[in-house]
């Protein structure tokens, strides 16, 4: 059986480092980051530091328009592999406008790949 995608919203790769600071944990250090990938609903990053699953972390990430969003990221996976541990992160309280951002990037990606245009 072939690897069916299941998840609501196109992935979309993101190439940068993002220092994240944790909300939900009083006095704890700042983290730094290596974005894999950005969706509607959340981020994949690699990290050398062990991250709490479920652990909340605030981050500003430099989209592919050169924008900065402020995001709050809930931790939600946890993945050990070979090329190091693999994160996945959804957004939470995200605003309305930083959200569409997204969007519209998405939209402009799926035209890009339709009409073969890079």
């Amino acid at each position: 059986m072939a690897n069916v995608e299941r998840r609501r919203f196109k992935r979309m790769g993101l190439d940068v480092k993002l220092y994240m600071t944790r909300v939900d944990e009083a006095n704890a250090p700042g983290i730094s980051v290596d974005v894999l990938d950005v969706s509607r609903a959340g981020i994949g990053f690699i990290c050398s530091e062990e991250i709490t699953n479920g652990a909340v972390y605030k981050a500003d990430i430099r989209i592919w328009t050169g924008d900065t969003i402020t995001a709050f990221i809930n931790v939600v996976r946890v993945n050990h592999e070979e090329r190091g541990t693999v994160y996945g992160g959804i957004f939470i309280g995200m605003p309305e406008s930083d959200w569409v951002r997204i969007c519209v990037y998405e939209e402009f990606q799926d035209h890009m790949e339709e009409t073969g245009e890079k």
